[in-house]
């Protein structure tokens, strides 16, 4: 994994588990480069994932929802969109996980084919952990597809399909019913 991404991934775990607690609707803190960090502590289903993997070993639909805050504005770069939804506890044949990079949340609008994501099953670093990838964001691009953000302010949709370079679908909606921007 590039180190910025592999960095910036840390960031978000970091700022997504110690997000909780605050009474109010949002609360803002600057982050250490200026910039105003929104984020929603409302409580309740923060995300609902619904995915359906056509072909491999783990063809089927899936349906997730997680009531911390997965979803993301800004953080993987100025603009850009992510989810970072993962659990433990899983079997290898479970869905865990599912991370998501948009480049430009404002070229997704109407879609775009430059994104990376992956869908995970199975305990990271497990031997039945296995995952299917499609990054178009790279030169060597790895499978291909389209992506489409609906950016709402304090919410939004990600709708996507695609295929990875191992001929399996990935088809499927990232509702963010809760999202932590970075505006800077």
């Amino acid at each position: 994994m590039p180190r910025s991404l592999s960095a910036c991934l840390s960031a978000l775990t970091f700022v997504l588990a110690s997000c909780g607690g605050a009474k109010d609707d949002s609360a803002e803190k600057a982050n250490g480069e200026g910039s105003i960090v929104r984020a929603p502590t409302a409580g309740g289903t923060a995300t609902t994932i619904h995915l359906v993997i056509g072909g491999g070993p783990h063809a089927g639909t899936y349906d997730a929802k997680s009531d911390d805050i997965t979803c993301t504005y800004g953080f993987a770069g100025k603009g850009s969109w992510g989810n970072q939804y993962s659990v433990t506890g899983k079997k290898g044949t479970e869905f865990s996980s599912l991370q998501l990079i948009v480049p430009d949340t404002k070229d997704a609008a109407d879609g775009t084919d430059k994104f990376l994501m992956t869908a995970a099953f199975g305990e990271l670093m497990q031997p039945s952990y296995s995952e299917h990838t499609i990054n178009t964001t790279k030169e060597n691009r790895e499978g291909s597809g389209t992506i489409t953000v609906d950016d709402k302010g304090k919410t939004g949709k990600v709708t996507f399909k695609g295929t990875t370079k191992d001929n399996v679908t990935l088809d499927g909606t990232i509702d963010c019913h809760q999202l932590m921007r970075s505006e800077g």
